[in-house]
């Protein structure tokens, strides 16, 4: 891989993570404070939440760079943490079909895009034309 196709595979992940977050934390303090979590809790619980993903995302890629197979916890801590993401982005939407849409789609494009990144493609066993 090149470095201009690096650059433009992390910087594009940086991005999506980066909105993924930001919605995150604030549906989630949102949806901590309708329910009654003092406010102190509120903002730092969306923390443990992204940290979480960030903690998975990273033992994910240090399997791979390792050559070793991606261990479950860490699949499944990520996953937990989208469901979470998914759970507040949604509780905090308009209650209509296409405000849920909206606010769920940061926390799908995180997964889609770790998603890409921790998995390689399948070598093309054809015999390159030349």
């Amino acid at each position: 891989m090149n470095i201009s196709t690096r650059t433009t595979r992390n910087v594009s992940a940086g991005v999506v993570a980066t909105i993924a977050a930001w919605s995150s934390y604030s549906h989630m303090t949102h949806v901590a404070r309708r329910f009654g979590e003092v406010a102190e809790v509120a903002y730092l619980l969306p923390l443990s939440v992204d940290d979480l993903m960030i903690c998975a995302a990273v033992a994910m890629a240090d399997d791979k760079r390792g050559g070793r197979k991606v261990r479950l916890s860490a699949r499944i801590a990520f996953v937990v943490g989208i469901l979470a993401s998914f759970g507040a982005n949604i509780a905090a939407a308009q209650p209509t079909i296409g405000g849920r849409l909206i606010a769920a789609w940061p926390a799908l494009g995180l997964l889609l895009t770790v998603e890409l990144l921790s998995r390689s493609g399948k070598r093309d066993r054809r015999p390159r034309s030349r």
